[in-house]
């Protein structure tokens, strides 16, 4: 029972929300003779093809790599064109198909111009240009009328009204082409098939065949008419086909034979890498468990009891089949297996379902943390039964596995699932075949429709990146092992930040909605035994393992956004002379967290346990968290003030409190001084390198549980539309009115978006949160700088911030704080919707001050007794 439970935020008033930001970079763009000189050959070709009949034209047309109608046309531009959408439907026959974010670097005709102070008007050559990729597919009349909009520009004539964004375009025009091979065939996915088939030289391959989401159901058929025959003619096999039109997705998992994949890897012309119904080939997405485990005996005075009188699973995990006869999960879980894959999973090979599950319900063994009393709700979705690594369903597209495992559980079109009340999903899995790159995957796109339309919290791992990694400053592993331990952490950061590019989070880890986890370099192995050509690499146990996957996500939004002990993970020597590479291998004995594990030496032992690490088992214990914050809100008679939350705002309630506790170590300063950039006018850039790295921070559940004296936490949720803004008045301690004593303020806000997954924008609103001006300089603090910028705040579905200061000033507005909340419109969404968010406030002080007792007396909050 917490002595000072979370206090209620006070029910706010509506206001008008605040002036917008307009967020306008001024950019140097070419001159018209230069575009015209540039652009005019292209346009020129174009002519030719919709006005001549000679056998030239007919050339320009079946050339993939030219203009012509049907063909997805990509319009590259520095910058956003602005109302460009509202202009192309007025072209009739212009169809769009999408639009992203995108970058290239500076050069003699675009550039950022510079409005540092002192340094205005100059060009930052140093600064990429952020552009914008508009996907269109027109037909004959479309291009016409493009090449008649083009000549009006060229001419300097006015465009007609409503075509004003064309003008706009072609002065930002960096390329217009054709989606070709490259964009739908990937460097890293053609490094994938080649090691397929080294590996299984005479196997098909299988691929996923990403179609470009046509709105008409006709025209999807027609797709797929035409893609069907290219793979029969190619002597491939469709194994199964879906649409799931909310997130405009239109997929096949298709077996190819390998013949046809060598000719995708030497880029010969492959029909479909050609085909104008194709947006990507991709290899097939496939979840897989990560990790090995050497068992041993779990030895404990009595037995854990399970109260099985609580109430029904409100937590899920979709992960491996897990042994449910073990002596740390018997009777604690519900298992639903619509796959029967228990009756073909060998029971020693079910290692990963079973230590998530544990770490779940019990967290780390060696931290003697008290278990949940609920039971656990387990779709499996994994199996192994030839000894292979644990691995979803190959005969079944990913996005179409996890889509029905939800719908099932959570139930659809009036029928109910097999656990409705779940609100809190574990995927920790990551697909390693899908490293995160600019776009957002199919299955993140639907994590994020699914949390909004189901008001579920995913807990995501942020996947382990186990390709070796050099250590630049180092020439043999001997140098290594005597450096000084801070040497050596330097040295690693220094590594990971120069490889941070290949070594980022793993699909579906990017979805907005989901709450992504990285592993934290910390465990609590009471022994760690002597090893040779292994070390430690880290002196602190605040940064992120060297396998954790790094940020950022989509447009740069802070992810993972919180790491959780995965264990104080140990590299091993891979080579050692003329430099230094390492890698990463199991646990062992040296390091993890202990959870249950089947009894592999196949004796059928149910009490063994073994040591995890990594992102997964971060996850499981991120997911734990959240379990005990909503046990802790729903227990009235523990003394919870919060019990009367209704169910829709259990997701957001719990992922505010769960990132509200989440701060900045010293190792984010470290970040900064070793990534850098150096500079003066470089501290954004710095601390988008220490976000990648540490996100939000690490969270303290015990502070989001218990209050101390000197810090009162207080909770609340509601309901915003688009434009609108409420301001909350939160009471003041007394004590720290005209005092000196430092304090401090945090402020969490978390939604579940809707998305738009064809507009680049994706996220469709924004919550922002921000103390009335008078108001927080009233209370004598200001943004605390160690702390993500609050330009990478903005970005995700959790405002997160912390303020800090001890300024004695009289406290204005009868003693109280004014928080303004507002909800902004960011890609098109009706005002009548309502978006459901939770809120979390934090007012802290050094020192003895009763901080909790009077914030609590100014709210006429009763006293637990």
């Amino acid at each position: 029972m917490p002595t000072r439970p979370l206090l209620p935020l006070p029910t706010p008033n509506h206001e008008p929300p605040p002036p917008g930001h307009s967020g306008y970079t001024p950019l140097r763009l070419p001159s018209r003779d230069r575009q015209r000189e540039y652009f005019g050959p292209t346009f020129e070709r174009l002519r030719r093809a919709i006005t001549d009949n000679t056998g030239e034209a007919a050339q320009i047309f079946d050339d993939a790599n030219n203009l012509a109608p049907e063909r997805v046309l990509v319009f590259e531009t520095a910058g956003p064109v602005q109302n460009f959408l509202k202009a192309i439907a007025k072209v009739p026959g212009f169809q769009f198909m999408g639009d992203f974010e995108s970058e290239f670097e500076a050069d003699e005709n675009f550039a950022v111009i510079d409005q540092r102070k002192g340094r205005g008007g100059a060009d930052r050559t140093d600064e990429p240009i952020a552009s914008r990729y508009y996907l269109t597919m027109p037909n004959l009349a479309a291009l016409s009328q493009l090449l008649s909009l083009w000549d009006r520009w060229r001419r300097q004539e006015q465009m007609a009204e409503g075509f004003a964004p064309f003008a706009d375009l072609f002065n930002r025009l960096h390329d217009l082409r054709p989606w070709g091979p490259t964009d739908r065939v990937s460097p890293e996915a053609i490094s994938i098939w080649r090691e397929e088939i080294v590996s299984n030289p005479r196997r098909p391959v299988r691929i996923e065949i990403e179609l470009w989401f046509k709105e008409a159901r006709g025209d999807r058929e027609a797709a797929s008419s035409d893609v069907t025959a290219l793979i029969t003619q190619a002597e491939g096999r469709i194994l199964q086909e879906i649409i799931v039109e909310e997130i405009a997705y239109h997929g096949m998992l298709v077996e190819l034979p390998v013949g046809e994949i060598e000719n995708l890897i030497a880029h010969r012309n492959v029909a479909l890498a050609i085909d104008d119904d194709v947006m990507f080939l991709r290899p097939q997405s496939v979840l897989q468990g990560p990790f090995e485990m050497e068992a041993s005996t779990f030895e404990e005075e009595g037995e854990r009891i399970v109260d099985t009188r609580i109430g029904n699973p409100v937590a899920a995990l979709f992960d491996g089949v897990p042994m449910q006869a073990h002596r740390l999960l018997a009777n604690r879980l519900v298992i639903d297996d619509p796959y029967d894959l228990e009756g073909r999973a060998v029971v020693a090979h079910r290692r990963h379902g079973t230590a998530m599950a544990s770490l779940v319900l019990h967290g780390d063994l060696n931290a003697g943390d008290e278990s949940l009393s609920r039971r656990l709700y387990v779709l499996p979705l994994l199996s192994s039964s030839n000894g292979e690594s644990e691995h979803s369903d190959p005969d079944r597209l990913l996005i179409d596995l996890i889509h029905s495992a939800v719908v099932r559980m959570k139930g659809q079109n009036g029928t109910e699932g097999s656990a409705p009340n779940v609100f809190l999903v574990n995927l920790s899995l990551g697909d390693p075949k899908r490293p995160f790159s600019r776009l957002m995957s199919p299955l993140a796109r639907l994590l994020d429709y699914l949390s909004y339309r189901y008001n579920l919290l995913f807990f995501v791992s942020g996947g382990n990146v186990t390709a070796p990694l050099a250590i630049a400053d180092f020439d043999t592993w001997t140098d290594l092992e005597t450096a000084s331990p801070e040497e050596r952490e330097k040295s690693f950061i220094r590594a990971l930040n120069t490889a941070k590019r290949e070594r980022t989070i793993l699909s579906p880890a990017e979805a907005l909605n989901a709450i992504t986890v990285g592993a934290q370099h910390h465990d609590d192995v009471p022994n760690r035994p002597r090893t040779i050509n292994t070390v430690d690499p880290f002196r602190s146990n605040t940064l992120p393992n060297v396998s954790s996957g790094l940020g950022l996500g989509h447009r740069r939004m802070i992810k993972p956004e919180i790491y959780l002990p995965g264990g104080r993970e140990y590299v091993r020597m891979r080579s050692s002379g003329g430099g230094v590479t390492i890698s990463i291998g199991p646990p062992g004995r040296l390091y993890g967290l202990s959870a249950a594990v089947p009894d592999d030496a196949g004796q059928g032992r149910l009490n063994q346990v073994a040591l995890s690490d990594g992102t997964s088992s971060a996850t499981a214990l991120a997911t734990r968290a959240g379990h005990q914050i909503f046990d802790g809100l729903m227990d009235a008679e523990g003394g919870s003030l919060l019990s009367d939350i209704p169910p829709r705002y259990y997701a957001v309630v719990t992922k505010a409190l769960l990132i509200h506790s989440a701060e900045w170590h010293e190792s984010a300063s470290l970040i900064k001084e070793i990534c850098g950039p150096a500079g003066q006018y470089q501290h954004a850039e710095r601390t988008e390198n220490s976000c990648r790295f540490v996100g939000f921070g690490i969270p303290d559940i015990i502070k989001v549980l218990d209050c101390e004296p000197n810090q009162a936490t207080l909770a609340g949720y509601g309901e915003i539309r688009t434009e609108q803004s409420v301001v909350y008045r939160i009471p003041l301690p007394e004590s720290l009115e005209r005092v000196t004593a430092p304090r401090s303020l945090s402020i969490t806000v978390a939604w579940l978006s809707p998305v738009k997954p064809k507009h680049q924008a994706y996220r469709c609103v924004r919550l922002e949160a921000e103390p009335v001006t008078k108001s927080i300089e009233s209370f004598g603090v200001r943004r605390k700088k160690t702390q993500p910028t609050d330009g990478s705040v903005r970005k995700g579905s959790v405002f997160h911030e912390h303020y800090e200061g001890a300024a004695a000033i009289p406290f204005i507005d009868d003693g109280h704080l004014l928080l303004r909340v507002w909800c902004k419109d960011d890609a098109g969404i009706s005002a009548e919707v309502a978006i459901q968010y939770g809120i979390a406030i934090t007012i802290q002080a050094e020192g003895a001050l009763p901080i909790y007792q009077e914030v609590q007396q100014r709210l006429r909050v009763q006293p637990i007794p």
